[in-house]
């Protein structure tokens, strides 16, 4: 059977549809390295551990009685405004425990992704540069970060295998994940830490240097013009907008459409997908 790397692209609640997808495709391969960004590291996770439609479940559980985005009325009580980050973070830890921790060291690596602020570097200006020039690789439908971060802006790639813990490897999602003010910024041994998409919104760069040298699906979650081939990496986008916006932690019909709409994207590409697998590929197409 053909060997292939897998990259979740991040985008919040979307990345249900890469999951979805990846329920499709992951037969036709070996998977040997899975690497996240943001909400793509949780769905990496899910994946490495067997846990895809155990997610769904849980997220959606959360999702059923949450009936807004945002509360302003707890500032009076000093709360959090945003719930996704509380959600998120006991999403992680329902599905991570010491067992399933013992079941990734035998998975595919994971490698997630995290950016942090240089130290030295100002923090708000370096990040609001950094967020600015994020934002204009996605209007120019650019998926990749240059090769050398944004200036003041340094990648970090954890591999989830060697965390101690549960909560430390949770904690590597949370950074990888951090977006203020919907979920906090993360500040750890002098390092303060935000999205890692402001390094590559698809982490190609994260996987090891051999899984990067070998087949690599890349799952987003946005309609993409790219072109689908690139060498090796085989870019795989939803055949329309994913019905779900990346914050929207109150909808479980939506969260489960996505995740569907996923599967049958997928279905409809295995034979594709599988060619490409096979290594019938052309440089770009």
């Amino acid at each position: 059977m053909s060997e292939m790397s897998v990259v979740f692209a991040g985008g919040g609640c979307r990345t249900f549809w890469a999951l979805g997808a990846h329920v499709a495709l992951a037969d036709l391969a070996t998977t040997v390295e899975v690497a996240g960004v943001s909400a793509g590291a949780a769905m990496a996770l899910a994946v490495a551990t067997g846990q895809e439609d155990a997610l769904v479940a849980a997220f959606s559980a959360r999702t059923a009685v949450n009936p807004r985005n945002a509360y302003p009325e707890r500032l009076l009580f000093g709360r959090p405004v945003f719930p996704q980050e509380a959600m998120y973070r006991a999403t992680l830890f329902e599905l991570l425990d010491d067992a399933r921790l013992a079941r990734l060291a035998a998975g595919p690596r994971v490698r997630i992704l995290q950016a942090y602020v240089e130290p030295g570097r100002p923090l708000m200006s370096t990040v609001a540069s950094a967020w600015w020039a994020y934002n204009a690789r996605r209007r120019r439908g650019l998926l990749h970060g240059p090769d050398v971060p944004h200036p003041g802006i340094a990648a970090e790639v954890d591999t989830a295998q060697e965390a101690t813990s549960v909560a430390a490897l949770a904690e590597q999602v949370m950074r990888s994940s951090a977006s203020p003010p919907v979920t906090p910024i993360q500040r750890v041994s002098g390092r303060t830490y935000f999205d890692g998409c402001l390094v590559d919104a698809a982490p190609v760069r994260a996987l090891g240097e051999s899984a990067r040298a070998g087949n690599v699906l890349v799952l987003l979650n946005r309609p993409h013009a790219l072109p689908t081939r690139v060498g090796n990496v085989y870019y795989f986008a939803p055949s329309e907008p994913v019905p779900i916006h990346k914050w929207d932690y109150t909808n479980p019909v939506r969260v489960r459409r996505a995740f569907d709409m996923g599967r049958r994207d997928g279905e409809a590409a295995r034979a594709v997908i599988a060619r490409f697998l096979a290594g019938e590929r052309r440089a770009v197409e």
